[in-house]
């Protein structure tokens, strides 16, 4: 099962602090964030009454002469030459003050303009220059005039730019553009000559990442502003091209010109430097509030967690030294007066609890230890008492003569490697260990805890035992270790089970006649076979144990002490006959392992009446 994580009571305090503070601060750091949107919608509306002048110094018929101009010079303009035809288009205003005017530009005056205004003169082409001047003398050569009314709109929309600033409302430029609906060129702007456009410039709205200047176009005439995207959705976000980060406002108007439609655009863009400074500043702030509402709710916390935490803490550690069996762990008083008496009250439990510890420890030096546990949970009385129970005797056929030539320590070694296997199916069926004697075992079912099928879970267990050791044995055999071959006993009846032993150690065990009849039915038993009384055969002949075989009529021993012969029933786990081999001259042929049928018996493949004489069905597989 996955670990549920928590949160450590620090935490959940700091965390509800933060929380309490966002809910109080939201408000204001709300307010905060709009004061960029005002800001911002300040700079739109002055923009739009810009705007609003520039086009009212424009007229229907102008208009119409600059867009087709305009979209002209657009397809004869080289687009090799186009920063000479900026400069020389733009230059020409700067030199003249009518038409009549002719503008001689020298390499050394248009290196010096250059130098001044910190352009690259590397790749200067001074042909290409008088190229671009030839250009525009020709375009105008026909209507001279046509070039004053670009003068004379340039000086508009350079006083305009000017007026503005003088009110307080510093913009970058204002210029008109042109949309014939495949393409969006410059017609003219107000900026200086090195920085400007000419008309016929065109702009591409893909890679300036303005798309929406034609969709908005579409919409119809009116005032229109790029989108203004969001942090966060928080603060505005501007566009970014090549002439830096900025907003525009535009004027969209429609002007249809013979068969010819076209849209013009009245714009104004302005350095968004004053809206981003101001972003920066107000996240400065929220910063600055935020890391001092931390600190101060960090500093509370921090105090209110030690009064709570502190004692919290100090009781984990208690408990987890009493997980780790150190019972001499006393908690440190701390925090307040409930505190303590919780604390109080763990150190006496601990106490108490190390008492109890040590009794079952001395228990376990005089007593076996699963009477030590029974004692310590149940105080039970030690005396010997009547029960019915099943007796277990196993033992290691041929044991002594295998292991005459080992040492102890390799004998205790091997017997301890074959107990370590067995004696888990013991309590794995309920059983109770009651001692081990030299190579055999003894166990006793229903005691000293009472087991109502006993004698069904001693035969499971003998069964199991059986078809273990198989396993366990063809496992040695190919380390070519010593293997032993086993007999099992099983009686059921009345003995008498209690506590024997003196004053210095006493066992748990069972006397009485079933405990001695249970190891003579062992000793009479075949190797690798289980032998159980007829009792014992009584109380589980309603059961199909599968693959098994047990006898069908009982079979008679004569016993020592005994009048009458002792009925017994021998039952079957392998079709094998293992007898001790006289001629054996070593361990890997002491035993005599033939093939044997013993008719062991599937439930699937009896007659139906036979199955009716079963009402339940056991099939034992090792663990």
């Amino acid at each position: 099962m996955a670990t549920k994580l928590r949160m450590s009571f620090r935490s959940q305090l700091v965390l509800f602090g933060l929380l309490l503070v966002v809910i109080v601060a939201l408000p204001s750091l709300i307010i905060e964030a709009q004061r960029p949107w005002e800001e911002l919608n300040n700079q739109v509306d002055r923009g739009k009454i810009v705007i609003s002048q520039v086009k009212s110094e424009i007229n229907f018929f102008q208009l119409q002469k600059m867009n087709e101009f305009a979209f002209k010079i657009n397809k004869e303009a080289d687009p090799k030459l186009e920063k000479y035809l900026i400069w020389t288009f733009n230059l020409w205003f700067d030199f003249c003050e009518n038409e009549d005017c002719i503008m001689v530009l020298t390499p050394e005056y248009m290196l010096g303009n250059l130098k001044a205004k910190k352009i690259e003169t590397q790749d200067f082409d001074f042909e290409k220059l008088r190229q671009a001047e030839n250009f525009w003398d020709k375009q105008f050569a026909a209507n001279p005039e046509f070039r004053m009314d670009f003068l004379h709109l340039k000086e508009k929309l350079i006083f305009t730019k000017a007026a503005a600033k003088d009110a307080g409302f510093d913009f970058d430029d204002t210029y008109i553009m042109a949309d014939n609906g495949q393409k969006l060129v410059f017609l003219l702007d107000g900026s200086s000559w090195y920085e400007s456009s000419y008309p016929g410039l065109e702009y591409d709205v893909q890679k300036n990442d303005c798309p929406y200047f034609r969709d908005y176009l579409i919409k119809g005439p009116g005032f229109y502003t790029n989108p203004a995207r969001y942090y966060l959705k928080i603060f505005p976000k501007f566009d970014t091209d090549a002439w830096g980060s900025w907003f525009s406002v535009w004027l969209a108007a429609k002007n249809n010109n013979r068969d010819l439609e076209f849209w013009n655009n009245f714009a104004l863009d302005f350095n968004a430097g004053n809206v981003k400074a101001l972003m920066v500043t107000i996240g400065i702030y929220i910063l600055t509030i935020l890391a001092v509402i931390a600190l101060i709710i960090t500093l509370l916390t921090s105090k209110l967690s030690e009064l709570i935490s502190k004692p919290i803490n100090y009781l984990l550690a208690g408990t987890k030294a009493v997980i780790e069996a150190n019972y001499e762990h006393i908690v440190p008083k701390a925090g307040s007066r409930e505190f303590g008496e919780i604390i109080d009250n763990f150190n006496d439990m601990v106490v108490k609890l190390k008492g109890r510890v040590n009794l079952k420890q001395m228990l376990s030096r005089l007593l076996s230890k699963e009477l030590a546990e029974k004692v310590e949970k149940e105080g039970m009385v030690l005396e010997g008492q009547e029960v019915e129970a099943t007796i277990m005797f196993t033992d290691f056929a041929g044991f002594s003569t295998l292991t005459q030539n080992l040492e102890a320590v390799k004998i205790f070694k091997l017997l301890n490697e074959y107990f370590m296997v067995l004696d888990p199916i013991v309590h794995k069926w309920g059983g109770f260990t009651d001692k081990f004697v030299g190579d055999a075992i003894v166990a006793i079912f229903g005691a000293p805890v009472p087991l109502d099928n006993n004698a069904e879970n001693a035969v499971c267990c003998a069964i199991e035992m059986q078809k273990k050791i198989r396993q366990f044995n063809e496992a040695r055999k190919k380390e070519d270790k010593i293997i032993f071959e086993m007999r099992v006993g099983l009686y059921t009846g009345k003995v008498i089970a209690g506590a024997l032993g003196s004053d210095r150690k006493i066992d748990y065990t069972s006397i009485g006649e079933t405990t001695n009849l249970a190891n003579r039915l062992e000793t009479a038993c075949d190797i690798g076979g289980i032998l159980i009384s007829e009792i014992t055969f009584a109380k589980i002949k309603h059961i199909f144990f599968e693959g098994i075989d047990i006898d069908e009529s009982p079979h008679h021993f004569e016993v020592k002490g005994y009048s009458e012969p002792i009925a017994a029933y021998n039952l079957y786990v392998a079709n094998l006959k293992i007898e001790k081999n006289k001629g054996a001259t070593g361990k890997d042929d002491f035993y005599l392992i033939k093939p044997a049928d013993h008719r062991l018996k599937f439930f699937d493949k009896l007659s139906p009446e036979k199955k009716t004489k079963f009402s339940k069905v056991v099939k034992i597989t090792p663990s």
